[in-house]
């Protein structure tokens, strides 16, 4: 079983400083400790892996917002694939709570706006 982690072991192993990983924890970049308080936090491989993720993607010269859009979709269901374009649904979101209009007027306004910047 994988122990769980302090937030300074957490930061040594992604080799930045403790205060950039609670950086990305209030940003929602990274969950939340499992628990809390010195020495008993309860950090794991996700963390890691997010963690490595993001300063990947940040080393790219990805903007921190950009990158945490980027992997809040993650855990989304992939529902349409057509034309190079996916459509994909928040896993946290009822299907009688979309609003189909509204949002199939967003995604044409946005797919507008990309083809016209060629």
């Amino acid at each position: 079983m994988e122990r769980d982690m302090t937030l300074n072991e957490l930061a040594e192993q992604l080799g930045v400083p403790a205060r950039q990983i609670r950086f990305l924890i209030a940003e929602g970049i990274l969950p939340p400790a499992a628990k809390t308080g010195r020495a008993a936090d309860g950090y794991d491989g996700t963390h890691v892996l997010n963690g490595q993720r993001y300063l990947a993607l940040h080393r790219m010269g990805m903007k921190p917002g950009s990158i945490k859009v980027l992997m809040a979709f993650d855990d989304a269901v992939p529902i349409l694939q057509s034309g190079g374009v996916e459509l994909r649904v928040d896993p946290g979101v009822a299907p009688e709570a979309i609003d189909i209009e509204t949002v199939l007027g967003a995604v044409e306004a946005a797919l507008r706006a990309y083809v016209a910047k060629g």
